[in-house]
């Protein structure tokens, strides 16, 4: 049975003091949800009689074996590593302390210094001199008041039969399901591009594309998009890949009037597209289920039809949170 609550403690005075027997608190208590023993009460008037306490006194008990210096010790370690297990933890304040403890000690330690365990959160890499190249970037961006309602934003990447999603349910009691996968599965690649009027047509491909095939990809897919939707003048984003930045892909725009804005390397979170990518790859896990090559590449052109031009607006309006992000990063990645 639970120690009585202060809220509890409170009531069982005031119902003494109108000269209630212990059984007439006890069943009062229990009509307000309170179950508690009259041995309980008695105790409690009996304490309070004596130290006029409505708390429990303070309890001497046995002197933490970690000094407030440990303590912070240990907090500094764990801002240096963040990876650092308590046994790695025990070793090290056995070592620059000289003191002795077990593992459960410095878990609980560790749990009132604010450290909890979770699983990693990665984020693309991205190197100090990329760092000042995103961040003027996206400072031209804020300063400008970048709409980026004439850019066709580029990339491609790639998929593979997958039948389940990541996450599924079982009753309690019940044995998991296991669901199989293939060691090595059926892989394409997908081309596109999207922008506030909507998406181009999808390129499907196997194999590596080289300077060559990516320009083809272009012409048949990015031109008669850019023709039809803006003619009146576009900005072309991708990605840094060396097809992409060949001297003859470099010619191939030029010759087309391909106006390819130049953006900062390592950047595939100020890219809209990323996230289309993990929306198809989301419908073909949790809803085509395909089985074969033949049903993955009908997948994903079936995702593609249904790909509206609000759709793409909502991604690309995303960057109006990425920016400012990356800005507060110093360029940093942002975690989106």
């Amino acid at each position: 049975m639970a120690k009585l609550s202060l809220y509890a403690r409170k009531g069982v005075i005031s119902l003494k003091s109108a000269e209630n027997s212990n059984k007439k608190i006890q069943e009062v208590l229990l009509e307000e949800g309170i179950n508690t023993s009259i041995t309980a009460i008695s105790l409690f008037l009996s304490r309070y009689r004596k130290t006029g306490r409505l708390n429990d006194a303070r309890r001497s008990g046995r002197k933490p074996k970690l000094r407030q210096e440990h303590v912070d010790y240990m907090d500094e370690k764990m801002k240096e590593n963040d990876e650092l297990t308590s046994r790695e933890l025990k070793e090290k304040v056995a070592k620059d302390c000289d003191m002795d403890v077990s593992t459960a000690t410095i878990r609980r330690a560790r749990r009132k210094l604010g450290w909890k365990k979770e699983n990693a959160r990665y984020c693309q890499f991205v190197r100090e001199p990329n760092k000042m190249k995103r961040l003027a970037f996206c400072l031209k961006a804020l300063r400008e008041k970048e709409k980026f309602e004439n850019i066709i934003f580029t990339d491609e990447t790639s998929v593979q039969i997958e039948q389940h999603a990541r996450i599924c349910f079982r009753k309690d009691g019940s044995q998991p399901k296991r669901k199989g996968r293939p060691k090595h599965p059926l892989k394409v690649h997908v081309w596109g591009g999207i922008s506030c009027k909507g998406a181009t047509q999808v390129c499907i491909f196997t194999g590596c594309m080289e300077s060559m095939g990516y320009q083809k990809i272009l012409q048949r897919n990015l031109l008669p998009f850019i023709k039809d939707n803006y003619p009146e003048g576009h900005r072309m984003w991708q990605d840094n890949d060396p097809k992409h930045t060949s001297n003859s892909t470099k010619q191939f725009m030029k010759d087309n009037g391909i106006n390819h804005w130049v953006t900062p390397p390592e950047s595939p979170d100020l890219n809209p597209i990323e996230n289309i990518w993990a929306n198809l790859k989301h419908y073909l896990r949790k809803l085509a289920k395909p089985k074969n090559k033949e049903e993955l590449i009908n997948g994903i052109k079936a995702y593609w039809r249904e790909l509206t031009k609000e759709t793409c607006q909502k991604y690309i309006k995303h960057l109006y949170k990425v920016v400012p992000a990356v800005i507060a990063c110093e360029g940093g990645p942002s975690g989106y």
